[in-house]
C-alpha cells in the first residue's frame, strides 16, 4: 500500500508542536476579539477573502499575523501542501483500503471535458445519456409514458449529497423531474413515499456502491413488488437504473445492463456527490446544473492549488479547526445557514467530518494521543436562535460557528430576506462582543431600576462575548455556489485530518454494527440467545412479545 508523502526533519504532529499550539492559545486568550478589531482598523479585510463564488470573513476567529504564521508553520511541518499534490496525482492516501482519493479529477470533467481517468470519462459519459434519455422520453416506463417523479434509494452518502442538493436547487422553482428520497430502512419511510408517487411514470434510481447495503436493497424490493402489484406487471426493468461501482451485482439484483452506471470502485460514499451518485440531481435539474456545481468546487480545486498557506482559506478553517481541538479543548462546532434551503447542509456535514474524522488511530494503525475531529450540529436561522443559540451565547462552553447565507433571495417578500441577513449578522456581532454584566446594569439603572436589583439582574443577562464565528455568503444560491460551498468544507476536513495523521477516507467504524444486525435477525426470529448479554436478550423478548399482539 502507498504511503503519505513526508518530507523534512519533522513530519508528525507531535508533542512539541502541540505544546506550542498550547502555549500560543494561553497568550492569545488574553486579548479578545473585540480588543483585536480595535487594534487593527484593517482586521476585517486582513481575514476574508472571496473564495470562487463565496465570500468567508473569518476575521472573527482567534487569529492574527503570528497565531496564523504558527498554523502554516503546523501544515509545513506535517506536509499538508504535499498531500494535498499527492491526492491530485491519484496517489492512494487511502492506504487502509489501498484507493486514490482524487477527487479533484471528478470536478476537473466539468471544466476540461475530460478527466485523468477513462473510468471517470466514460460514467460520465452515460450518465448524460442516461439523463438525455430520460428528459427526451426515449426512456420511458412500463406503460410508454415519459417519466415525471425520480425515486433515489440510497443511504448515507449516496443520500445525503443528492438529498441536500436536490432541495438547494429547488430553490430556483420547480426541477425537470420531482424528487424523493428514501434512505432509512424503517417500512414508513419507503411506505409514505410510494403512496404518493405515480406508479406508471416514477424512476428508481438504486444507489448502492457494493449493491449489498441492506437499507438499500430492501427498499428497492419493496419499490419492485409495489409496482409490479400496482402496475399488474411482473417486467418493470424499465423503471429502475442502478449507481454502482458493483455491475455485476447489480446485474444480479435484476437492473437492466444499460441502465447500470458504473463508478469508479475509488470513489467513496461520503465524497460521492461529484460522481454518478448525483444522478438524481442531473435528472430533477439538469446536466447543465450538475455540471455546473461541479464547476463550483473546481474553482476551490484551484483556490487550494495555487494560493500560498498564508492566504489559502480552506486550509485555514482546517488549521483553526486542529488549534480548537487540541489547545483550546473545543470539540463542537455548529453549522448555522441562515438559507432555508440549506437546512440540510448541517446533516450533510455531519458525516463528511464526523465519518472522516473520528479516528483514534494515526493512518499507521498507532493509538493517537491526542484528540481529532468533534460533533458537528446545527440547524437553520432564524430557528436555531428561538432553541440552542442559548447555549451558544451563554453556555459555559466555547463553540465555534459557522454562519452561512445568501445575499438575495429567490422569494422576495417585503423586508423578510433583509430581517434574515440582520438576524445572521447580529449573531456573529453578539457571539464576539458580548455584554459586560456592568454595562447591563447601567442600562437598567437608567431605565429605573434599583441598583442591587440591576446589579443582580445584570449577572444573568450578561453575555461574555469573545466567541469565534466565519462568515460565509454568497451572491445567490445556485449549483456554483453550492459546489464551491461542499469543496471548502472537504478541503477544510482534508487540511485537519492530514495535521492529525489519520485517513479521512475509510470508515471502518461503521462496519461491526451492520455485521451484528445480520445475526440479530435470527435472534429475533427465534434463533437461539444463550450468546447473547442479558441486556440485549431482554430486549429481543420485548421484541417478540410485541409481535404476539
Amino acid at each position: 500500500m502507498s504511503t503519505t508523502p513526508q518530507h523534512g526533519a519533522r513530519s508528525r504532529y507531535d508533542a512539541e508542536i502541540r505544546s506550542t499550539l498550547q502555549n500560543i492559545a494561553q497568550n492569545s486568550i488574553t486579548t479578545s476579539l473585540s480588543q483585536r478589531f480595535n487594534e487593527d482598523a484593517d482586521r476585517a479585510a486582513r481575514y476574508s477573502a472571496d473564495v470562487g463564488p463565496l465570500f468567508v470573513d473569518y476575521s472573527k476567529q482567534h487569529i492574527d499575523k503570528d497565531i496564523l504564521a504558527a498554523l502554516c508553520t503546523l501544515a509545513r511541518d506535517t506536509s499538508v501542501p504535499e498531500q494535498f499534490a499527492a491526492l491530485r496525482a491519484g496517489a492512494h492516501l487511502n492506504n487502509t483500503e489501498d484507493r486514490a482519493t482524487n477527487y479533484p479529477s471528478l470536478r476537473r470533467w466539468a471544466v476540461d471535458g475530460k478527466s485523468s481517468d477513462h473510468a471517470t470519462d466514460a460514467m460520465y459519459s452515460s450518465m448524460a445519456k442516461l439523463v438525455a434519455a430520460v428528459h427526451s422520453g426515449e426512456l420511458t416506463g412500463t406503460t410508454g409514458k415519459a417519466f415525471t417523479d425520480v425515486v433515489n434509494i440510497g443511504i448515507g452518502g449516496s443520500d445525503f449529497g443528492p438529498r441536500l442538493i436536490c432541495d438547494a436547487l429547488a430553490n430556483q422553482g420547480d426541477g425537470i423531474l420531482k424528487a424523493h428520497f428514501a434512505a432509512n430502512i424503517d417500512p414508513s419511510v419507503i411506505t409514505e413515499i410510494l403512496a404518493t408517487v405515480p406508479a406508471e411514470t416514477t424512476l428508481f434510481i438504486v444507489a448502492s456502491k457494493s449493491f449489498g447495503t441492506q437499507e438499500t436493497r430492501s427498499n428497492a424490493n419493496a419499490a419492485r413488488a409495489w409496482l409490479s402489484s400496482t402496475l399488474n406487471c411482473k417486467n418493470v426493468d424499465q423503471h429502475f437504473v442502478a449507481v454502482t461501482s458493483k455491475p455485476s451485482a447489480a446485474k444480479n439484483f435484476g437492473i437492466k445492463e444499460e441502465l447500470i452506471l458504473c463508478t469508479p470502485e475509488w470513489v467513496g460514499g461520503r465524497f460521492s456527490l461529484w460522481s454518478s451518485f448525483g444522478l438524481a440531481v442531473a435528472l430533477c435539474f439538469g446536466m447543465d446544473n450538475f455540471r455546473t456545481m461541479l464547476q463550483g468546487g473546481h474553482a476551490i480545486d484551484l483556490h487550494v492549488e495555487h494560493t500560498p498557506l498564508e492566504d489559502n482559506v480552506p486550509v485555514i478553517l482546517g488549521l483553526l479547526d486542529v488549534w480548537y481541538r487540541n489547545a483550546w479543548g473545543i470539540s463542537s462546532q455548529a453549522v448555522l445557514p441562515y438559507e432555508h434551503h440549506l437546512k440540510l447542509l448541517p446533516i450533510y456535514l455531519q458525516q463528511l467530518f464526523m465519518e472522516s474524522a473520528g479516528k483514534s488511530v494515526s493512518r499507521d494503525g498507532e493509538v493517537l494521543k491526542y484528540g481529532t475531529g468533534g460533533v458537528i450540529w446545527g440547524t437553520e436561522g432564524t430557528n436555531g436562535q428561538h432553541s440552542f443559540h442559548q447555549l451558544l451565547h451563554q453556555g459555559s462552553d466555547t463553540i465555534p460557528c459557522d454562519f452561512i447565507a445568501s445575499l438575495r433571495t429567490y422569494n422576495p417578500v417585503g423586508e423578510q430576506h433583509q430581517n434574515l441577513i440582520a438576524n445572521c449578522f447580529s449573531q456573529s456581532l453578539v457571539l464576539m462582543k458580548g455584554q459586560s454584566a456592568t454595562e447591563i446594569q447601567q442600562t437598567l439603572i437608567d431605565e429605573g431600576m434599583p441598583s442591587d436589583e440591576a446589579g443582580q439582574l445584570a449577572q444573568h443577562k450578561a453575555m461574555l462575548g469573545n466567541r469565534p464565528s466565519t462568515t460565509i455568503l454568497m451572491r445567490q444560491l445556485d449549483a456554483r455556489a453550492l459546489g464551491a460551498l461542499i469543496a471548502l468544507y472537504e478541503y477544510r476536513l482534508f487540511t485537519a485530518s492530514f495535521v492529525w495523521g489519520i485517513n479521512p477516507f475509510d470508515q471502518w467504524g461503521v462496519e461491526l454494527g451492520k455485521q451484528i444486525s445480520q445475526t440479530l435477525m435470527g435472534a429475533l426470529s427465534g434463533d437461539d440467545v444463550s450468546s447473547l448479554d442479558s441486556s440485549t436478550t431482554q430486549l429481543i423478548a420485548r421484541y417478540q412479545e410485541a409481535q404476539k399482539t
